[in-house]
């Protein structure tokens, strides 16, 4: 069993993965802003929790540093939390906003991935999910800078996993689409259930030693590309 440190968990995407890796034996450290939430999914899947505001590179760093603790180590860290304060033209968006989804759909994947590779890099072994978008291969009005950031994550991961990998260590840039999740307005019931894709990351974990996943992109039926 792995010891997992996943973001953005108490929602979406991150909430079953975790009730996932739960539910198959391994040792998760949860982390969200939402300290009520947190309670929540510790009862639920019995996993540890850490509160953490990602916007705050200091608060990301302690968050890793709590979570090696729990854990007595680190096996795999999946950067899943992410946001998209709105969809608007090129135009129209602030300098707040620009600065808040650098800080989170960026930077901090970024501390955390450089983290986790000093931690990893000495054992030889560890694995590192870097959760995208498939909006990252594609150019969608109103969503500039929401794809500036995640494609900016991917060149990181891509990056990371050309340094990490002959120490042992996998990396795997994520492209999934459409989800139907709180991320989005409305219900999308057309798109991928969150349970669908947390079943889908899982089975990074159980990979043959000699395979590495460097960029997996997957889609519900209903999209082409």
């Amino acid at each position: 069993m792995k010891r997992v440190l996943i973001t953005g968990a108490t929602s979406g995407i991150g909430y079953e993965l975790t009730k996932t890796l739960c539910e198959q034996g391994h040792f998760v450290v949860a982390s969200v802003r939402n300290s009520d939430k947190l309670a929540e999914l510790s009862k639920l899947t019995g996993c540890h929790t850490s509160q953490a505001d990602l916007s705050d590179p200091k608060q990301a760093i302690e968050l890793f540093e709590v979570a090696v603790e729990k854990l007595g180590g680190l096996d795999v860290l999946v950067n899943n939390a992410g946001m998209n304060s709105r969809k608007c033209g090129i135009d129209e968006f602030t300098l707040e906003e620009f600065d808040h989804q650098y800080a989170v759909n960026l930077r901090a994947p970024a501390l955390l991935s450089r983290e986790a590779f000093k931690v990893m890099k000495p054992t030889k072994s560890g694995q590192i999910i870097n959760i995208l978008s498939t909006v990252a291969k594609r150019s969608n009005e109103t969503m500039s800078v929401y794809t500036a950031m995640k494609q900016g994550l991917a060149g990181f991961s891509a990056i990371l996993m050309k340094e990490a990998q002959p120490h042992g260590i996998k990396v795997t840039s994520l492209f999934p689409g459409g989800t139907d999740t709180n991320f989005r307005e409305a219900d999308r019931p057309q798109y991928m259930h969150p349970e669908s894709v947390a079943k889908t990351i899982a089975l990074l974990l159980d990979l043959p030693q000699d395979v590495v996943m460097h960029e997996m992109v997957f889609r519900p039926p209903v999209e082409i590309e």
